[in-house]
């Protein structure tokens, strides 16, 4: 039959709440003891870590060591060392033009940039100012020449018509 509920201060309902807070202390306590831990971890790595690099750039030295001797003896070492040659220059040949292109690329974009901002440039532009000057005073000082030499032109002719008229 139907069992009837119990109210919430009986002791089952204590021993559901002390159950949960156990779980939940359970999980504290076990992410407690992984950060503990993964730190320790994580500090010793730190720590070795110049050392362990030492250690794999040395075993490497000695490996490559022996691969070099295996291929010097093999009868057809003289084949792939040349071979290995070979492919290192067009590596750094490949390497060369890449190099070229970027710096191609760069100078491109460096000199597109300083075109875009050389408007913003105040010593280009009183520079600029300067040359203007100096060159509508150029171009008046033509044209007062011209002027003078046209008003000297005119009086001569005016002065003949003025003869002309008289007489």
């Amino acid at each position: 039959m139907a069992k009837a509920k119990t109210p919430a201060n009986t002791p089952e309902v204590a021993e559901d709440g002390d159950i949960a807070r156990k779980i939940w202390l359970a999980g504290v306590g076990a992410y407690g003891r992984m950060y503990s831990e993964t730190q320790g971890a994580v500090e010793k790595l730190a720590s070795g870590a110049n050392e362990a690099f030492d250690q794999l750039v040395a075993k490497g030295e000695e490996v490559e060591d022996k691969v070099r001797e295996t291929i010097a003896k093999s009868p057809r070492g003289d084949r792939v060392v040349s071979l290995v040659s070979a492919a290192a220059d067009q590596v750094k040949a490949f390497r060369a033009e890449q190099r070229a292109a970027l710096d191609a690329r760069v100078s491109k974009v460096r000199k597109t940039v300083s075109e875009t901002l050389a408007p913003m440039n105040i010593g280009a532009l009183s520079h600029a100012v300067e040359k203007l000057a100096v060159q509508v005073e150029q171009l008046t000082a033509e044209v007062a020449s011209l002027k003078a030499e046209k008003a000297q032109a005119e009086k001569p002719a005016k002065a003949k018509a003025e003869t002309v008229e008289a007489a």
